[in-house]
């Protein structure tokens, strides 16, 4: 089952209600915060809900090991280590990122783990508006180079 890399690029000002409630579900309510969720139905449509306030794109197992690596969180401050994995089960970070991809395992599910990634901004910015959707001339939306621009964030 393939998943999909969510990241909130606007925060939450001046959001309408609805789609307010949809960023908060898919547990990204803080600005440049990332989270995988599934590629089903109900959380595409979710996505396109929330389509001017959010990015998304497939996400693969290299980016997944290193987000898990550098921004993975058992508290505000404590990162994710080696100690935290063999806790989970899990041996290594790529071990648990093949898991969360192959086997469908839900990145909020994992009890001892923040639901989602602190990333910090893009090193040299953003290239595009960050305002537009991604067929506009922006990054907004479902965006195929959101992984290049993820991999400054981290």
């Amino acid at each position: 089952m393939p998943n999909l890399l969510v990241v909130n690029l606007h925060g939450l000002i001046n959001v309408p209600m609805g789609t307010r409630r949809a960023i908060e579900e898919l547990c990204i309510g803080k600005r440049f915060s990332a989270t995988v969720v599934p590629d089903d139905a109900t959380t595409v449509g979710t996505l396109k809900l929330c389509k001017d306030y959010v990015a998304w794109a497939p996400v693969d197992h290299e980016l997944l090991a290193s987000l898990l690596k550098q921004r993975a969180r058992v508290s505000m401050r404590k990162k994710l280590d080696s100690a935290g994995l063999k806790s989970l089960g899990y041996k290594s970070y790529e071990d648990l990122a093949s898991k969360i991809i192959k086997e469908g395992v839900r990145y909020s599910s994992l009890k001892r783990l923040r639901p989602y990634f602190a990333l910090s901004p893009p090193r040299g910015g953003f290239k595009r508006s960050s305002r537009r959707q991604y067929g506009q001339g922006g990054i907004l939306g479902e965006n195929p180079e959101l992984p290049g621009i993820i991999k400054r964030m981290i």
